[in-house]
């Protein structure tokens, strides 16, 4: 309202400015004869009753004048520029920005599921489907129907320097079976190789290589005959053979009787070896040994048990 107030009275002073310049202009004429006997006293200007007199018009006050003149329209646009903003209702005020909303908090991370992916979960899925596999030694691990795996070969003299460091071999050859180890050291053997394997993440820990026990050979000799055996059944045998040099019994496992005695869990070796003939070759027959001596037809193999 203050706005308005000083627009309107700025409007009255140019008014009566531009009144007194016309005043000081005008002329008398017969188109514009005076009012009453003072002439120009009806509007209200005394002082200028001698401009009626004098017909002379200054050309400087005749520029304010019109001057004058063309500040009406903008001053009569400046009051209603004012009057129009003063009548206007208030802004809204803006609305303050909604928060984003605030995530959800995560309880405790979810423990990690084993996947397909996983390195570990792969593993144990290989070695729980029933097939063949190779370890690390090369050792060609068969799968055989009763759940579990056998060496396709006797332990090599290679094989059993990889993880023992030794040889105690008498019939030296990287191929040939090793023999003349105790039962002990088949055993020990075993246990090496299967904290090897699982300390590399090569085998799961619920799988161990291990020596058979004799239920378990008395299973996979099956019916090997002795035309696929190194013994001295034919003939007089002087030493070992390399091992897979005949044919493999049905579950494709070689040398299950003859060229070396295969110790099993219990001090005791099955199968017969390079030297034995006639009954010794019986599959049924059991040669009972001490657990720490060592004979040089004597060698073992190994099977691999899961959980």
């Amino acid at each position: 309202m203050k706005q308005r107030d000083r627009s309107a009275d700025s409007l009255v002073r140019a008014n009566l400015i531009w009144s007194q310049e016309r005043a000081d202009t005008a002329v008398r004429s017969p188109m514009n004869p005076p009012c009453g006997e003072h002439g120009w006293l009806r509007f209200g200007f005394p002082p200028f009753r001698d401009a009626a007199k004098n017909p002379a018009v200054k050309r400087e006050n005749l520029l304010i004048a019109r001057r004058s003149f063309l500040m009406l329209p903008l001053l009569g646009w400046f009051v209603s520029t004012a009057v129009a903003d003063d009548v206007k209702p208030d802004a809204v005020a803006p609305k303050p920005a909604e928060k984003a909303a605030a995530e959800p908090k995560k309880e405790g991370a979810e423990p990690k599921k084993e996947t397909a992916e996983d390195p570990k979960a792969k593993l144990l899925a290989m070695f729980k489907k029933e097939e063949t596999i190779t370890n690390t030694l090369g050792m060609v691990m068969v799968w055989v129907p009763k759940g579990y795996r056998v060496s396709r070969y006797e332990v090599t003299q290679r094989e059993f320097e990889k993880i023992m460091k030794s040889n105690p071999s008498k019939f030296k050859g990287d191929s040939r079976p090793v023999e003349n180890v105790t039962w002990e050291e088949a055993a020990e053997f075993c246990r090496k190789l299967t904290q090897k394997e699982q300390a590399e993440e090569k085998l799961p820990t619920s799988f161990h290589y291990a020596l058979p026990t004799e239920e378990q050979w008395e299973y996979y000799v099956d019916e090997a005959t002795l035309q696929e055996a190194i013994t001295s059944y034919l003939g007089d045998r002087r030493n070992t053979e390399n091992v897979g040099g005949l044919a493999p019994n049905q579950f494709g496992l070689y040398d299950v009787r003859g060229n070396v005695w295969e110790w099993c869990s219990s001090p005791v070796a099955r199968g017969g070896s390079w030297r034995t003939f006639e009954d010794w070759l019986a599959i049924g027959f059991r040669y009972v040994g001490e657990p720490g001596t060592r004979y040089d037809d004597i060698g073992f193999r190994c099977v691999l048990m899961g959980p």
